[in-house]
């Protein structure tokens, strides 16, 4: 399941690129979830509960109170991975688009024929990050794998790690968290306490001595640790290299 933002102001645009979009999704054999916004203002709105939900963003640039550029710009502080690509009836923007980290940047027209060509070459780069971004858990009956972005934490608890997924059943195995997090060392994971390693992108509060999830979990943390943990968040929250 591939999921899509389309954000535009206009009904004919996202009737129209809808349309497109399931089209191309037909002919390639690909289920597709589609969610339509009608200002910058709503899809933020949305992603503040759903920060990693859509795959691709469509944008058009020129909206209400603020415009697509902006909307992206929001958007890359809290979330890197998502494709943009902006839909706009002018060129004037075209540098603009590209401070945002955009994928492409197309000339809005009912008549367009390079849509379907950059939606199938977004689809393959897609395709090429998300076997990258997945985590596998190995039990003595099966192997899993799991999208990073679905995992909101890891506990030790005696000989298991259990991992906490988003609104599905938390998987226990045996393993050490510690190789947990090394293997995760370069992604959105930070250890908070020798027996939690969470990932950020669920953090929804941090204090000194806790910090609470978005789902309402409070984790403790070590005190030891509150200073580098606040580091990495404040660098995610930036979208900086952790």
């Amino acid at each position: 399941m591939i999921s899509i933002a389309l954000c535009d102001n206009e009904d004919k645009y996202l009737n129209h690129y809808e349309s497109k979009i399931k089209s191309s999704a037909k002919e390639l054999n690909l289920m597709v979830e589609i969610i339509r916004f009608n200002s910058g203002e709503s899809l933020l709105f949305y992603l503040e509960d759903h920060p990693n939900k859509f795959d691709i963003i469509y944008l058009d640039i020129m909206m209400g109170r603020i415009n697509g550029i902006e909307t992206a710009l929001s958007i890359r502080k809290f979330n890197q991975d998502s494709k943009i690509i902006f839909l706009t009836s002018s060129r004037d923007f075209v540098y603009h688009a590209f401070d945002a980290n955009a994928t492409n940047y197309l000339i809005k027209d009912l008549h367009d024929t390079k849509f379907d060509l950059v939606f199938k070459q977004t689809l393959n780069s897609l395709n090429k990050f998300k076997s990258r971004n997945v985590f596998s858990i190995e039990t003595p009956k099966e192997q899993i794998i799991i999208p990073l972005d679905e995992i909101i934490y890891f506990e030790s608890f005696k000989r298991l790690v259990i991992c906490h997924i988003n609104q599905k059943p938390s998987i226990e195995y045996y393993y050490k968290i510690s190789d947990v997090t090394k293997t995760l060392e370069d992604k959105s994971f930070v250890l908070i306490h020798r027996s939690f390693l969470v990932n950020m992108q669920f953090i929804a509060k941090l204090t000194s001595s806790e910090v609470v999830l978005k789902n309402g979990v409070v984790l403790p943390i070590s005190r030891n640790k509150y200073d580098d943990v606040k580091s990495l968040f404040i660098k995610y929250l930036n979208g900086m290299k952790l």
